[in-house]
């Protein structure tokens, strides 16, 4: 629920080409987290962990999001 409103609040109002570069910036950060070692090379295995287990929680969040967006249209 928290992904939901922060990305709508940081969204609403935006041209379509400033949502496109937006998103394209999200999903940097989340390919970021997905590969700590790449931008925190030197933190503790239990940081990398941490970094990946939010990309996933994040992605979880948009799925469910999503779906649910796909199941008020039917």
């Amino acid at each position: 629920m928290l992904v939901q409103q922060l990305l709508l609040g940081r969204t609403e109002g935006l041209s379509g080409p400033q949502l496109a570069a937006f998103l394209s910036g999200w999903t940097s950060v989340l390919e970021l987290l997905r590969r700590p070692e790449l931008c925190v090379p030197d933190a503790a295995p239990e940081v990398h962990e941490a970094l990946r287990s939010l990309a996933e929680q994040i992605e979880r969040a948009q799925a469910e999001i999503l779906s649910d967006d796909d199941d008020s249209d039917l």
